[in-house]
């Protein structure tokens, strides 16, 4: 008897190792997966202009990684990007949580993040995508697609829902100059219930046509089924938050399993599983700091991982 729908899933033909580097960009579900995967000590880096939710300002980001390594004057922040906004100063390129209290400040912390982020983009390692909404808020004043409108007045925007070919046009760009690096593309399972249900769902499946356009003509483009895996394999409350819109962390920690079987290499599997045990260890919580026995603990515990690290190392 079956009590679930299962989502099938086809392992990629070319999987991911230790020895790749794994971009996530998006949603906040980019951070739920990105964090499980660095807590299994892969090589990761997350949003590096906060979380984004249109492919629009994907793009704007992926762009920005990709102009920085060419011309890093051009491409960098300067005062003109910068806003005030009512948690500080940001930019319509930013997370609110990019915001700080100087514009000097935010400027320094964001071009700092871009540097870096765009070494990381150039190793062209792995990229995970994971759109949130096709519906795009365009500020009226410089008609730009902004990430986030830092909670300034609605009037100041205009709210439209791109369409499926729009969702293609401002990715496959980034897909198509770089035929060895592998792109997958999920679709948050978090819905926006700030749209309406009716609208989430036009804007999902435009999200949902879009991906299948890339993932027909790029071999180096996949689709994960996270949407899928929540809506019908998980299909039950428990495996929601308390908010009833984003996934509990048992249903982030299942869908993290299924991308692990979708993903990863099976000569990579020993690894993984030393990674949880090694990740096990460092959560353990040290009682009597000071002690002889939480010291003695505290040096295991750092030469298990310095162990382990090497391992990795090696295996490159």
């Amino acid at each position: 008897m079956k009590l679930t729908t299962p989502v099938e899933t086809e392992p990629l033909e070319k999987r991911l190792t230790y020895r790749d580097s794994i971009l996530f960009i998006g949603s906040c579900f980019a951070d739920e997966m990105e964090q499980r995967c660095s807590e299994r000590y892969f090589d990761t880096l997350v949003n590096p202009f906060g979380v984004l939710f249109n492919p629009c300002s994907i793009s704007d980001c992926l762009g920005l990684l990709e102009g920085y390594g060419i011309n890093a004057e051009q491409c960098s922040f300067i005062p003109e990007d910068v806003i005030e906004t009512p948690g500080g100063f940001g930019s319509f390129h930013h997370h609110g949580s990019f915001c700080r209290p100087t514009p000097q400040e935010f400027l320094d912390n964001a071009n700092k993040a871009l540097a870096d982020a765009s070494e990381f983009y150039y190793r062209e390692g792995w990229v995970v995508v994971t759109l949130g909404t096709a519906f795009i808020y365009t500020d009226r004043e410089s008609g730009m697609v902004v990430a986030n409108c830092h909670k300034l007045p609605a009037d100041r925007f205009e709210r439209t829902m791109i369409d499926a070919d729009q969702v293609y046009d401002a990715l496959s760009q980034y897909v198509a100059a770089r035929p060895q690096r592998q792109w997958i593309f999920t679709v948050s399972p978090v819905r926006h219930l700030a749209d309406g249900l009716h609208a989430n769902t036009l804007s999902k499946s435009t999200l949902h046509l879009g991906i299948q356009k890339l993932v027909e003509r790029y071999p180096n483009a996949h689709y994960f089924p996270a949407y899928e895996i929540l809506m019908d394999e998980l299909r039950d409350y428990r495996f929601y938050a308390d908010d009833m819109m984003h996934p509990s962390a048992k249903a982030a920690d299942y869908i993290f399993e299924r991308f692990m079987d979708f993903a990863l290499a099976d000569s990579e599997r020993p690894l993984l599983k030393e990674a949880e045990k090694v990740r096990c260890m460092m959560q353990h919580r040290i009682l009597n700091q000071g002690s002889p026995e939480a010291i003695k603990f505290e040096r295991q515990r750092k030469e298990v991982l310095d162990a382990f690290m090497a391992k990795i190392r090696k295996s490159e």
